[in-house]
């Protein structure tokens, strides 16, 4: 929802709140959807919208490749919360949040932890974490 862009009516369009505004159950998502043709109401259904979930498979293939090249330069080296990492799909991507928030005892991670494989777990689970 926080996606501006540049058009032709406004230097900074708000495009992702427009999106927003058009999804879902609420009475002005609706109200809006209701104003759209059913061709537009297809177009609009069809943009990618949201947050991208990353599947578990992808993360960890990525950060167990990060950890051996972080391990040959430092043996003991330990991935800290903070830790940033180009990746295919970001170049900037919080790897280092990414498993913080798999790991503990909090009800986010369970709750995330919850929706994951036994190996996957187990892989998130032998990353050196923490500082």
């Amino acid at each position: 929802q926080s996606h501006v862009m540049a058009t032709a009516w406004d230097s900074a369009w708000k495009a992702g709140m427009w999106v927003k505004d058009r999804r879902g159950n609420r009475k002005k998502a609706q109200s809006s959807r209701a104003r759209l043709t059913a061709a537009q109401l297809e177009r609009l259904d069809a943009l990618p919208y949201g947050e991208v979930v990353l599947p578990a498979e992808n993360a960890l293939v990525a950060l167990e490749a990060e950890v051996a090249y972080q391990r040959e330069q430092d043996p003991n080296w330990r991935m800290p919360q903070s830790h940033v990492m180009a990746t295919a799909w970001s170049p900037a991507w919080k790897a280092g949040s990414w498993v913080s928030i798999r790991r503990g005892d909090r009800k986010q991670a369970q709750a995330i932890r919850a929706n994951m494989t036994a190996a996957h777990l187990e892989r998130v689970d032998a990353l050196p974490y923490g500082e």
